[in-house]
């Protein structure tokens, strides 16, 4: 929870984001569109109900915000002269059909494109794009475009439906007549498709899925609770809250405060006297935080590594003192594996993000030694690394190994780093000897390479708020593989010299996107892998001996190419 001091400082901004704003009435944070196939018509009364929507959205956050400790912040709603919401109308430019799931970008492109010709830029801004793409078909409701979110502290993007039953007014409704999987009332289908709304905002807002403890009955908005929103009101279920993690974010976005200073700049922070004890069942986490911009709360999600996905992650909030003190309790412990994020928030919206990977014995007893002081220094190191201060990193590598004796796994990453500060010298694949039976494709040149995020990479990744350099999924660790953040393509002039390519393939550690795996030949495409939403290594082994051109390519699942980090892991070419 935030202290005293916390809540005065973040009052005092709310206090000034009526001014901010109307200083910037031509740009507010929040935008709304209606997107509109091009074989469908708008719904009649749409603005009006859209209002009523968005405003019983608002309210829903407001006192999420105000329940947490931060008072009754939420985001602005754009009104014209007369008061009515400001909602741009866009027609599409194709039939319904060819909408799909996967079709965020192509939504979003045309929308973007018709308010830039209007002078309505979407630079730093939140959008919500309400989509006539829910079709009926003899009473069953058929979700035909995308329904998903993204976005930062900044600016984001959430897709979402519209429909004649979206009403608030019609969530206490226990009528017939809604569908959300199987008939349901309109009361039910309001709860989906309105929470669905909050939630995909949520994710447009920069904010991750999250779990509340099992002691609390209501159901965290960013976790399932877009199934429950309202509920209440029918008596069915005890409803949904806003997680205070989530308000800890909400509490520097810049819909919900106004401009913010040095937004735009990355943070720069060191974890520092780490401290891990397990007491009274409770995993406990003492430490302090260099950062600046400074840092006013930490959020931890602690995160079951068995079940796929993150939908599972509990959240567990500290402020942190002015002197960058922090104190967190993590109770619910399972037995598994887990992995803990810590997510640092600064003052300027911005955060920087840490990972552990430990395991909870059957008795509920975690072990601490991944949280031992000396990982912090192998943080330390990485960061030297990404900034290039090599003799920096050096000298820190050399303390790992001396003092990390009990913990192999942290030398073996020393190593590595002092290997990726060696010069390196590319193999063509046509040199590659015929003796040699195979070789690791982050060894050879190619003909071709680019990435979504940052630049291409052998042996490591890109280097972004407090992350790590290392290759890892699954709380594995691999020295060879290529850094893939979608859309992603490596080339390489294999000439039909190679017979197999063996590789495995996963979503980067500490990242929460959606990825898909394709593997082409000679522009032919050899494997396409499923949609990618969790950290469990996946292999393959492919017949290329025909092939000589060979892409390896990462795309973005359709769902925007937010937080989509992929990696191929140990890509290997056999005789």
């Amino acid at each position: 929870m935030p202290t005293l001091k916390m809540i005065q400082i973040l009052t005092g901004a709310a206090c000034l984001v009526a001014g901010a704003i109307a200083t910037a009435a031509s740009n507010p944070p929040l935008v709304i569109s209606y997107f509109v196939p091009r074989d469908r018509e708008p719904i009649p009364g749409y603005v009006d109900r859209l209002d009523r929507v968005m405003t019983e959205v608002r309210r829903f956050y407001a006192e999420g915000m105000q329940a947490a400790g931060y008072g009754p912040l939420s985001f602005t709603l754009e009104r014209d002269a007369a008061g009515r919401l400001v909602v741009h109308r866009v027609e599409g430019k194709l039939p319904l059909r060819d909408y799909g799931r996967d079709d965020s970008g192509k939504v979003r492109d045309e929308v973007a494109a018709a308010l830039q010709a209007r002078g309505v830029s979407l630079h730093h801004r939140t959008l919500v794009i309400f989509q006539v793409l829910l079709e009926w078909r003899n009473g069953t409701a058929i979700e035909a475009g995308p329904y998903v979110g993204g976005g930062d502290h900044l600016g984001g993007t959430a897709w979402v439906y519209d429909d004649a039953l979206l009403e608030p007014r019609r969530l206490s409704s226990r009528d017939p007549g809604g569908y959300y999987g199987k008939p349901c009332s309109v009361g039910e289908f309001n709860s989906h498709y309105i929470g669905g709304v909050a939630h995909e905002l949520g994710h447009a807002l920069g904010l991750p899925h999250v779990a509340g403890p099992k002691s609390e009955r209501r159901h965290s908005l960013m976790g399932d609770g877009n199934h429950t929103y309202g509920e209440d009101l029918r008596g069915e279920g005890p409803g949904t809250y806003l997680h205070p993690a989530s308000a800890m974010l909400l509490a520097r976005c810049r819909p919900f405060v106004g401009v913010l200073e040095d937004s735009d700049r990355a943070p720069d922070c060191e974890l520092q006297d780490l401290d891990a004890r397990f007491d009274l069942g409770q995993l406990q986490l003492r430490g302090r935080v260099e950062a600046s911009p400074p840092a006013f709360g930490v959020v931890a999600y602690n995160d079951p590594t068995a079940i796929p996905g993150d939908y599972e992650a509990t959240g567990w909030t500290a402020a942190v003192d002015s002197n960058g003190h922090f104190n967190l309790a993590i109770g619910g412990l399972d037995p598994g594996f887990c992995e803990l994020r810590l997510q640092v928030c600064h003052t300027n919206g911005a955060s920087t993000r840490f990972a552990f990977l430990y395991h909870v014995n059957s008795q509920g007893t975690p072990d601490l030694s991944p949280f031992s002081p000396v990982r912090l220094i192998l943080t330390q190191a990485g960061k030297a690394f990404a900034q290039g201060k090599r003799r920096q990193t050096l000298e820190l590598v050399n303390r790992i190994e001396k003092e990390a004796s009990v913990f192999p796994d942290l030398s073996r990453k020393a190593r590595h780093l002092r290997s990726l500060l060696e010069p390196r010298t590319l193999i063509h694949p046509a040199a590659v000897p015929p003796s040699q039976k195979e070789v690791a494709v982050s060894d050879l040149e190619f003909s071709a390479a680019s990435v979504g995020w940052g630049r291409p990479l052998r042996d490591q990744v890109w280097v972004e708020g407090g992350n790590p350099c290392f290759l890892e999924v699954g709380g594995r660790f691999f020295e060879r593989g290529l850094y893939a953040h979608a859309p992603s393509s490596y080339g390489v002039a294999v000439g039909q010299k190679w017979k197999r390519l063996a590789a495995q393939y996963g979503l980067q550690d500490g990242h929460a996107g959606s990825v898909i795996f394709v593997v082409r030949g000679d522009g032919r495409e050899l494997f396409r892998s499923e949609r990618i939403t969790n950290h469990n290594v996946q292999r393959l082994e492919l017949d290329i001996a025909k092939v000589a051109n060979l892409e390896l390519a990462v795309e973005d699942a359709g769902d925007s190419s937010h937080s989509d980090w992929g990696v191929w892991l140990d890509p290997t070419l056999e005789r």
